[in-house]
């Protein structure tokens, strides 16, 4: 299963860890994504919505790829998948989302990295490629992420790839059975 009529380019960046390509996921990328979400759910738990093994199916992911399918053609948002390193290994996501045109000219921006290739500069790389493709390919003005101010690593990224915190966005997720508040980053295509 191929995603959309008109493919999003594989966006491209060097980290520290080596090559990093975002690219749409593929229908071939199942095993590897389902294994590394697998390996990982512990470590992305704090910080991401509640997911039960059903998750992990090939029919969740082949509904998935359909649902990713039609925000592309739609132009609502923008799913990569992470791939990095010499051999271009699957290590996380970076998902372009609600994306509105003109006039607001924004979206907003979600990524993982699996615990055994963070720190490697491979998350910074795909928020800094994504960027380059809200601003330059979609003629976006502004992009908005959410962390929980708990998550250090993550809010050092944001605020080392230029984001500005503007708030508090309170009970913003529901996070292992509780509502979480979120900093609300943002930045603009002018910063």
């Amino acid at each position: 299963m191929v995603l959309g009529r008109k493919p999003v380019k594989v966006l491209i960046e060097q980290a520290p860890g080596g090559r990093v390509e975002l690219r749409q996921p593929r229908w071939a990328d199942f095993e590897d994504w389902a294994e590394l979400r697998r390996r990982n759910r512990d470590y992305l738990r704090p910080w991401e919505p509640d997911w039960s093994e059903a998750h992990l199916t090939r029919n969740s992911y082949k509904a998935r790829l359909a649902n990713y399918n039609r925000m592309i053609e739609q132009r609502t948002g923008f799913p990569f998948h992470i791939f990095a390193g010499a051999g271009l290994r699957l290590v996380g996501a970076c998902n372009i989302t609600q994306v509105q045109l003109a006039p607001a000219q924004s979206a907003k921006l979600g990524y993982w990295i699996g615990e055994e290739h963070a720190r490697q500069g491979f998350a910074r790389a795909a928020i800094r490629a994504a960027l380059k493709y809200c601003y330059d390919d979609l003629g976006l003005h502004r992009v908005e992420a959410a962390v929980q101010a708990t998550n250090i690593p993550s809010v050092n990224l944001l605020n080392a790839a230029g984001f500005e915190h503007e708030g508090t966005a309170r009970a913003f997720l529901k996070i292992n059975g509780r509502w979480r508040d979120h900093e609300i980053y943002s930045r603009l295509s002018s910063d």
